[in-house]
Order: structure tokens, then C-alpha cells, then sequence
């Protein structure tokens, strides 16, 4: 699959203009079309994080954060030494996400009791 990184660029663009006016849906569109091709940016991972992160959708934080490591992992590899903070700030993330996740979990079975 050929990847076209200018595509790309204007999907990020686009997608935080449809941010700034509110409508969430196309910018999640746009940032997931990003992220399915292993976008090699942090743009679109941190985005559509904070966006789930605020909609309380953790499974879709936490899937979107796992793809982040995964690229980023393997930017790491190709000597882009760079891509070193990005990568420990992604785990960081997930981490908390995960953590959110149980709390959440055990607050929900405490209510059912």
C-alpha cells in the first residue's frame, strides 16, 4: 500500500479544523484514516487519545495508544532517536489510561453491589 504522506498531512490539518468547530465525528474520521496507515507523527495518536479521553471511550484511547507504541517502537528501531521521548510519553499514557480503566471497572461493581 502506497502511503502519501502530503494525504496525510492535510487528513491532520483537516481534522483539527473540524476539532475547532466542534464536530468530533469528522475529526476522528479523519485521525483514524491516519492512524490505519501507521501515520509516523504523533499528531493524529494524540489527538484522537484526548478526544476518546474525553468522551470516556478507554477501550478506543487505550487501542489508539497501542498503535502509537507500535509505531513509534518501530521509528525507534530506524535509529530516529527522536522518536525516544514520544514513545516513553505513549506508554506513560496507556499506563494511566489502563489504570483509569480498573478504577472506573471497580467503582461500577461497587455500585451493582
Amino acid at each position: 500500500m502506497e502511503i502519501n504522506e502530503n494525504l496525510q498531512a492535510e487528513r491532520n490539518l483537516k481534522g483539527a479544523e473540524f476539532e475547532k468547530t466542534g464536530n468530533l465525528e469528522k475529526a476522528i474520521e479523519l485521525y483514524e484514516e491516519n492512524v490505519s496507515e501507521n501515520f509516523k507523527g504523533n499528531h493524529p495518536y494524540d489527538r484522537l487519545a484526548n478526544i476518546y479521553k474525553n468522551q470516556l471511550d478507554l477501550d478506543n484511547e487505550i487501542r489508539v495508544l497501542e498503535k502509537a507504541i507500535i509505531v513509534y517502537e518501530e521509528i525507534t528501531i530506524q535509529d530516529r532517536l527522536e522518536g525516544l521521548p514520544k514513545l516513553f510519553r505513549f506508554k506513560n499514557r496507556l499506563e494511566k489510561a489502563i489504570e483509569t480503566k480498573k478504577q472506573l471497572a471497580k467503582q461500577k461493581k461497587a455500585k451493582l453491589k
